[in-house]
């Protein structure tokens, strides 16, 4: 069973009875374990289909299933739950605390988890380890660079240890160099610690870290392309 299953998805924003139709019958699936890329130019529909399948929003007709069950099967309790357990979301903004530290901005996930309290160091730690900014973890965070920063959104997102990572736009903000270097630590979450990846993005060459690219335009699936052989992607890439 897919992790992800959409079929025939539509969504349609209302004013005073006049809609705009975003997306047109959108089907796929995504696999637990895939690092996906949905590629596509402004306004083309690629985050406000990343927002259902985070259920961050509703879609208006077709169907959605995560985990095999739709979104109304949940509670609202049980999908902010689900979202902040199960899912963990990096966006181009960073959305950090600045005169918050690395680690502080990194526990907040974990006052809403249920986690017991005395696990919340460690949690802490390894998700800091796991982005490398061990050496930056008592700094505020409008202290670091953008790089810096986008690893510690990251890090933030991997403290619950969730099954998927949602990442909208997570290089926009960025210079090349420090654009390759985030992408080559979701490059490394995705190969050593097997999460789902689902990332946005409208550039060609960072879609291509992912094993998949699905590309979408006006609302519409144009293409669904698994890439060849094994490449691994590296920051100084950024400079050719």
């Amino acid at each position: 069973m897919a992790l992800f299953e959409l079929q025939n998805l539509t969504k349609t924003y209302g004013t005073e009875g006049i809609g705009t139709e975003v997306l047109h019958g959108i089907t796929f699936s995504i696999e637990r374990g895939e690092f996906v890329s949905i590629m596509g130019p402004s306004g083309s529909g690629k985050s406000t289909l990343l927002h259902i399948l985070g259920f961050l929003d509703d879609y208006t007709s077709g169907e959605y299933r995560f985990g095999g069950k739709r979104p109304n099967d949940y509670t609202e309790d049980e999908q902010a739950q689900i979202r902040n357990n199960e899912m963990g979301f990096v966006f181009q903004a960073f959305n950090l605390l600045p005169k918050q530290s690395v680690y502080d901005n990194i526990q907040l996930p974990l006052s809403y988890s249920g986690v017991p309290e005395k696990f919340w160091k460690e949690k802490i730690e390894r998700a800091i380890e796991q982005v490398g900014l061990t050496h930056r973890a008592e700094y505020e965070t409008y202290k670091l660079s953008g790089g810096e920063r986008q690893r510690v959104a990251i890090a933030r997102a991997l403290v619950n240890d969730p099954n998927v990572i949602f990442a909208d736009e997570p290089t926009g903000n960025l210079d090349s160099v420090s654009g390759g270097a985030v992408m080559e630590v979701f490059q490394e979450l995705h190969q050593n610690l097997k999460h789902t990846i689902v990332l946005i993005t409208h550039e060609r060459f960072t879609a291509e870290y992912a094993k998949r690219i699905i590309r979408i335009k006006d609302g519409l699936i144009e293409q669904d392309e698994v890439l060849a052989g094994d490449r691994i992607r590296r920051p100084s890439e950024f400079h050719k």
